[in-house]
């Protein structure tokens, strides 16, 4: 190879990975702050200009966890979306099968219109939302709240497990109603672990956006009720001053579990989320 060709790929090697060193600059840099923030004393926090060297501390920390509403606004966001994770893939998963599966008049009107939930902002429901759960007391309820929820993720369940639905190859199926199987056997004892990487990335997808909701939250909770998004914007921001180190703190508590999550399941999930891209 000339000695062209070699600083030609060198070149652009080089600045291949000079944008994507930028790229994760600017992707970490963000909680790369609100974790220096929250080892930070008050006096630094607020520091002009801003403190790169300072002695840490883990007292934003003990402030936070020494907080009962923390605690509860905690396990609160939990119940949350687990249950609405729940519900929604035994709402959203038979239906994505349906409409991989079977055919009959309007499935694609009915795929696309379930869609356009995904489309519509949450602030244009919340009103009507809200009217209706005072009308079946549900307001500030772990229930109404999971219910909600619903909302943010069926689109996303029922379109994503269509798609893995379809990826299983129909001859499996095919083989096991010959042999004697009915539907519902073939759909649980074949079809379901086949596709369980790729609803396994569904139901990740969906507690995150779960997790980090916040109008229904506002809106639907008050008092019983209060998840963690809503309670760190709450919290922290007195009448003259913010918080800075409890509130990044909690901020870095709020993320654990999603990136203890991903970690758990980051093979499972890259698997799922190319689930059915080669056939």
């Amino acid at each position: 190879m000339s000695s062209t060709k070699l600083k030609n790929k060198f070149v652009r090697f080089f600045f291949i990975y000079l944008i994507l060193i930028l790229f994760a600059i600017f992707t970490l840099f963000p909680f790369y702050w609100i974790f220096t923030q929250s080892i930070k004393n008050p006096k630094d926090t607020i520091s002009y200009p801003p403190k790169f060297t300072f002695q840490p501390t883990i007292s934003n920390y003990q402030k936070v966890l020494s907080k009962p509403d923390f605690i509860e606004s905690f396990v609160d966001s939990i119940e949350v979306s687990i249950s609405s994770i729940l519900l929604t893939l035994l709402i959203g998963a038979p239906f994505g099968y349906c409409l991989a599966r079977f055919v009959y008049r309007g499935k694609e009107d009915m795929a696309f219109f379930v869609l356009s939930t995904r489309f519509m902002p949450a602030v244009v429901v919340v009103v009507p939302l809200l009217r209706v759960f005072k009308f079946l007391n549900l307001v500030d309820t772990i229930a109404g709240l999971s219910i909600a929820h619903i909302l943010v993720n069926l689109a996303l369940v029922v379109w994503l497990s269509r798609v893995f639905f379809d990826s299983v190859p129909r001859e499996i199926e095919e083989a096991a109603t010959i042999d004697g199987c009915s539907t519902l056997k073939v759909l649980t004892r074949i079809t379901l672990p086949l596709a369980a990487p790729g609803l396994l990335s569904v139901a990740v997808l969906s507690f995150v956006f779960s997790w980090n909701e916040f109008i229904f939250s506002l809106t639907l909770t008050s008092i019983q009720v209060r998840t963690l998004p809503l309670y760190i914007a709450t919290s922290f921001v007195g009448s003259y001053a913010v918080d800075w180190g409890s509130l990044s703190a909690a901020g870095m508590l709020a993320i654990l579990p999603t990136v203890i999550l991903l970690l758990l399941v980051q093979k499972h999930l890259v698997k799922g989320l190319t689930f059915g891209a080669l056939r």
